[in-house]
């Protein structure tokens, strides 16, 4: 199973309502302000929800990563995040419900253990 890693990007150490911008962080290998300039570029081009699916999508997609459908066990169960080293040891960004977190090589890194959540989608570098 994956473990998990007490990560937290923002700069001053804020738990908030930022899991897109913590976890693009990781996955992105950017600054926290950087990724948080360059969601609001394309929130602007869009008219999008700055933090929505919409625009994140479009900022990874920038960089590479590509959108793999929601995974399922050959019985039909849904994949959970700790076990999303099952998929992919990649650098990955994982979604949930309402929710995103970063997983990488075997271990997931964020704020909080979310491993028990199902997976959406998630994405890969190309």
């Amino acid at each position: 199973m994956t473990r998990y890693i007490n990560y937290n990007a923002n700069p001053k150490g804020h738990k908030t309502d930022d899991c897109v911008v913590r976890a693009l962080t990781f996955a992105l290998k950017l600054p926290y302000e950087e990724v948080l300039k360059e969601l609001y570029e394309t929130q602007l081009k869009t008219d999008y929800c700055l933090l929505g699916k919409r625009v994140y999508e479009r900022v990874l997609a920038n960089h590479g990563f590509v959108k793999m459908k929601q995974p399922r066990h050959l019985d039909g169960r849904k994949y959970i995040v700790g076990e999303i080293d099952l998929l992919t040891r990649k650098r990955c960004v994982v979604s949930m419900t309402n929710h995103l977190t970063t997983a990488e090589d075997g271990f997931f890194y964020d704020t909080w253990d979310c491993r028990r959540k199902c997976i959406g989608n998630y994405y890969v570098k190309d």
